[in-house]
């Protein structure tokens, strides 16, 4: 399990047993936001496709592989919207 998967069950379980204690949860305060905001975020190396430099631009990509004797690789979806655009 990533550490990511880990990070976030345990502030669910945790979230969900002072809910049942308390019966509403206290407010977080900044650290505690700090915190939880440093344990969910993506860490390095988790989403390798986003340090990819996308380029939304068919031609444009066509042109530098080819300038690099590089492959494409081409991600399409529905709606059309482009990689990371939403």
């Amino acid at each position: 399990m990533t550490h990511l998967v880990r990070s976030v069950l345990a502030v669910a379980v945790g979230l969900a047993i002072g809910i049942l204690q308390a019966g509403e949860p206290a407010p977080l305060s900044a650290d505690q936001i700090d915190k939880l905001h440093q344990l969910i975020k993506p860490q390095r190396g988790e989403a390798r496709w986003m340090e990819i430099d996308w380029h939304p631009n068919i031609w444009e990509a066509r042109q530098k592989a080819a300038r690099e004797g590089k492959p494409m690789f081409i991600w399409a979806g529905s709606g059309g919207a482009p990689a990371a655009g939403c």
